[in-house]
């Protein structure tokens, strides 16, 4: 089974930094996305209500995902 973003972020929380971070301010956040691809995070992280570092953190997270292996 291939993990989504969400549930590949969301077992990076108790990481020590940015990627962990970010997992911790989205895990409770109900418009966070539940899965879709790079675009719909894209979206998510442009919005005005979130700052430039937690789109960067995005970024690193979802090369970090990418690079995970399935399942």
């Amino acid at each position: 089974m291939t993990d989504t973003f969400r549930s590949w972020l969301l077992a990076q929380v108790d990481r020590s930094d940015e990627v962990g971070e970010l997992a911790a301010s989205v895990k409770d956040d109900t418009l966070f996305p539940e899965h879709g691809g790079k675009a719909i995070y894209d979206g998510y992280f442009s919005s005005d209500s979130e700052s430039k570092e937690a789109h960067a953190a995005f970024e690193r997270a979802w090369d970090e995902f990418e690079g995970a292996p399935l399942g």
